[in-house]
């Protein structure tokens, strides 16, 4: 007898890796109801259930779970993948956007990491994968916010997992590295027009332009879900990317001193380790640029 598909609720479904993920599900047959902050966006996929779904808003997200186990009847997989990106110094960012993406990257997805939690421990089968970044072990230059975000939804995927563990659950921390996307075209500029940072800002952003060049598609890590899917084991932690990216700097924090570590970074970079020439200010010139570890809004 042929086994029925599963049930998947997925957030950010309308762009980047999520829309890959649910184009990926949807050809093998999963039922999947997916998230936006726009349903309107998921239109070219005539067998998705679209709901709409903020992840700053609390009640939102209750909403739109309510909303899917009303049609579904159960879910079986939850899929945490919507965030946003925040790009600029910790000096200069205000507290506002800080609050606006730790909301977004943390506070919303503990919402329904706990609604996910109550509805699949009961029987005792299920799985959540929540998808973090490599940011969340390798900080990243001028977006400590979002690597402070990603660090902490990791960590809380780490708890899950072991809570959930004796209850059949299964928990995947999947960390991208750079993925091919267009999420960084609406990131908030957060530079004055001075900004003792301008110089070293623009040459991170470059080179985060010539890495996108060279990084996969987001239909690896969609690829790489459907394998999780399937599978009945699965590590705690999956890192997908290029080889470099998801082999290799991960031993970075494993073996090396964390000041040398630090350094290297910003060595990687193209960034001295004295004050830059330009410290007179201009406002930081940012163009628009896709980069899977920025992760501008995905919903």
């Amino acid at each position: 007898m042929k086994r029925k598909k599963k049930n998947v609720f997925l957030t950010g479904a309308s762009a980047g890796i999520g829309e890959a993920i649910a184009g990926q599900l949807l050809d093998e047959g999963y039922e999947v109801w997916g998230t936006s902050r726009d349903p309107a966006r998921l239109s070219r996929f005539p067998r998705l259930h679209p709901v709409e779904l903020h992840l700053e808003d609390p009640e939102s997200i209750r909403a739109a779970w309510e909303q899917a186990i009303s049609e579904a009847g159960q879910i079986d997989v939850v899929i945490q993948n919507a965030g946003m990106g925040l790009y600029g110094a910790i000096e200069e960012v205000s507290l506002e956007d800080s609050r606006r993406i730790w909301s977004v990257l943390v506070e919303g997805p503990l919402v329904l990491l706990k609604l996910a939690a109550g509805h699949l421990r009961p029987r005792r089968e299920g799985m959540i994968l929540g998808v973090s970044s490599l940011a969340a072990e390798l900080p990243l230059c001028f977006s400590a916010h979002y690597t402070a975000g990603k660090a902490a939804f990791s960590a809380l995927l780490a708890a899950l997992w072991m809570e959930l563990k004796p209850f059949g659950v299964r928990v995947v921390d999947l960390r991208p590295g750079d993925i091919r996307t267009s999420f960084n075209k609406n990131l908030p500029e957060t530079a004055p027009k001075s900004s003792a940072y301008s110089d070293w800002a623009g040459k991170t952003w470059d080179i985060d332009q010539k890495l996108l060049l060279l990084a996969p598609g987001p239909e690896v890590i969609a690829r790489t879900v459907s394998r999780l899917l399937r599978n009945r084991r699965s590590a705690p932690i999956v890192r997908k990317g290029s080889f470099f990216q998801a082999w290799i700097s991960p031993l970075g924090p494993r073996f090396l001193p964390r000041e040398i570590l630090l350094q290297m970074i910003r060595l990687y970079y193209g960034l001295s380790l004295h004050e830059p020439e330009n410290t007179d200010g201009d406002s930081i010139s940012i163009p628009e640029r896709e980069s899977a570890h920025g992760h501008s809004p995905r919903s």
